[in-house]
């Protein structure tokens, strides 16, 4: 990725020169008071996800207030989260004149937002398959993950990865790893999501049977030494519960949640700790539940800019009083990025500028959107002492 040149997406605005807001508006309101920018919001604000929903809008009225600029307007409308309502309110947009809309959320609502003209949808998407021309998908992407793990494994020079996931789940996130072609994989494995037969398969990914075997078979050679370099052996041998090491240097687990946290045990279980052997795997959004597992010490994963989602989430909470879901910060961003493009085009919206080479920098990440697609510069985390340590 270029190097990326760095904009104001709003609160570089908030948290370090507020006075540039209130520059930019001095000049809109004196020369441009006729220029109007209308943003739609389509989001799913009844329903199943309405929670998520009404998380992403305060954060795009978050973004609002932090600009404090009358002449932005923004359209909400309810998509219900299906296909058919987004459709419905994207063509409603458009007979608004409104060029463009941040969402809708989830990829599945945007197969048939392509035939809409003249409009352009910012989808918080991860997902980057057959994005319509229409659309970006401005979700963390798998994609900009493994980038961020190549440079990182280049960096600590890893040479033998397993890639490991759910034969039955995010077989999206499996098949891009693979397919890309970015990381190599020593092997790779797919393993049973059950987590009653989840230490069973790592057990014999490991070797850990045969591994047990080989140190009861040492120790009863051992004990019938009186070699005293012997004796030194057995009393070193007995405090172990394997011998020999696996054929691999780093993991790389595409799981989420308790079924991660199965995984990561059997393997401590197998005798293969995160002392010994490099654990990784995608964003997990900073889940804290992980501090209660042991086996989750050194656990790598790449990620947003942890220092302003706290920033971000305390302010969100400050306003709002209740806990921001965690990919709102996307949608403030996504306004900040829209209001930045317009503001420096003469206060005209142009989609064009949404795809500048040189890039922006918003609260979550440095990005480039190239090919309906957010590439974003990610940062690789550890869990460190039941904290998130940045390594990279």
């Amino acid at each position: 990725m270029k190097k990326l040149n760095t904009f104001l997406i709003l609160t570089y605005l908030l948290f370090t020169i507020n006075s540039f807001a209130d520059n930019q508006n001095s000049t809109k309101n004196n020369f441009n008071e006729e220029k109007i920018l209308k943003i739609g919001v389509l989001l799913p604000l009844s329903g199943k996800y309405q929670d998520i929903g009404e998380s992403f809008l305060r954060s795009i009225e978050l973004a609002l207030f932090d600009i404090s600029n009358e002449n932005i307007k923004i359209y909400p409308k309810d998509s219900k989260g299906d296909s058919k309502h987004t459709l419905e309110a994207a063509k409603q947009f458009e007979k608004m004149g409104i060029k463009i809309v941040i969402g809708p959320i989830f990829y599945e609502n945007l197969r048939k937002l392509e035939n809409i003209d003249n409009v352009t949808f910012i989808s918080l998407t991860n997902k980057t398959n057959d994005i319509p021309k229409n659309a970006i998908a401005f979700g963390i992407n798998i994609e900009s993950q493994i980038n961020a793990l190549k440079k990182y494994f280049d960096k600590i020079e890893i040479k033998k990865t397993i890639l490991l996931s759910p034969k039955s789940e995010f077989i999206y996130e499996s098949n891009s790893v693979t397919t890309k072609d970015v990381l190599k994989f020593y092997r790779t494995y797919s393993y049973n999501p059950n987590p009653k037969k989840i230490t069973g398969e790592i057990e014999k990914l490991t070797k850990y049977r045969e591994r047990k075997k080989d140190l009861e078979r040492r120790i009863k050679i051992l004990e019938k030494s009186d070699l005293y370099k012997h004796k030194q052996e057995l009393k070193k041998l007995e405090r172990m519960h394997t011998l020999g090491k696996v054929n691999f240097d780093s993991v790389f687990v595409i799981d989420f949640g308790e079924r991660l946290k199965s995984v990561l045990t059997s393997f401590m279980f197998s005798d293969v700790p995160s002392n010994k052997i490099n654990f990784f795997t995608v964003n997990q959004w900073f889940d804290e539940t992980f501090f209660n597992e042991n086996a989750a010490e050194n656990l790598h994963f790449p990620s947003i800019n942890l220092k302003n989602l706290k920033k971000f989430n305390k302010k969100f909470s400050k306003k709002f009083n209740i806990v921001p879901n965690e990919v709102s910060i996307l949608a403030y961003d996504a306004l900040g990025l829209i209001y930045y493009c317009w503001s420096n085009n003469n206060f005209e919206f142009s989609k064009d500028q949404l795809y500048s080479d040189k890039g922006f920098k918003g609260l979550h990440a440095e990005f480039l959107i190239e090919n309906n697609i957010s590439k974003q510069k990610l940062k690789i985390y550890k869990i460190q002492e039941k904290k998130f340590v940045k390594v990279y």
